[in-house]
């Protein structure tokens, strides 16, 4: 894998973009919970989250970025993380609080709860080591669908084994950009996973 190429993943595969990409995903399941939710409507939702969380915590971090309050996108540093890990962590928990006051699928909701959740843990993480953003959020995505499957027996051999190689393409990239060690990346991708997965046998 070239740089150029492993940084063209590390933006398409953005951690900011998981939440759009997830709903994406659980918009096309034939459940009676989603079904139950007008065509329009499922995707005027996956909208509505991205815009709440991507481009609003980005126009943010671009301000903190602008107010020299980071030094670039890629936050380089633990202390860098901790202004835009809050933003990201309020954006979400405020996409999850203004989705729960619809009618909307609970699936939708939750996946936001932990999320939020994910975030937080994240951020207290990051105290102590640099974890992997991008794994903890691709580990969450594959948590919730590995807890999906079980939780509601559904069928999801395709998509589980297209998220297995989605990791791991995304794990080299960091790797080859000496973002994170193994251990950050090993851990983040551990803590998503489990954190999301574990969630589902609360609700």
């Amino acid at each position: 894998m070239t740089t150029k190429f492993a940084r063209i993943i590390s933006i398409v595969f953005h951690p900011l973009l998981v939440p759009s990409y997830a709903l994406l995903l659980l918009m096309n399941f034939q459940t009676h919970s989603i079904l139950a939710i007008p065509v329009g409507y499922r995707y005027a939702i996956v909208a509505f989250v991205f815009l709440t969380t991507f481009v609003l915590p980005s126009i943010l971090v671009f301000l903190l970025l602008k107010a020299g309050k980071i030094k670039s996108f890629e936050m380089q540093t633990q202390r860098e993380r901790v202004l835009p890990m809050l933003i990201i962590a309020m954006a979400f928990y405020g996409t999850y609080y203004l989705l729960k006051q619809t009618s909307i699928s609970s699936l939708v909701t939750f996946f936001m709860v932990g999320s939020t959740m994910l975030v937080l843990i994240a951020l207290l993480i990051n105290y102590i080591l640099k974890i992997s953003l991008h794994m903890i959020a691709w580990g969450g995505f594959l948590g919730l669908l590995l807890g999906f499957a079980i939780n509601f027996h559904y069928n999801l051999i395709i998509e589980l084994f297209i998220m297995i190689l989605l990791v791991g393409i995304i794990s080299t990239a960091r790797l080859k950009l000496n973002a994170h060690t193994p251990l950050q990346i090993y851990l983040g991708f551990l803590i998503g996973t489990i954190g999301m997965f574990f969630l589902f046998f609360l609700i």
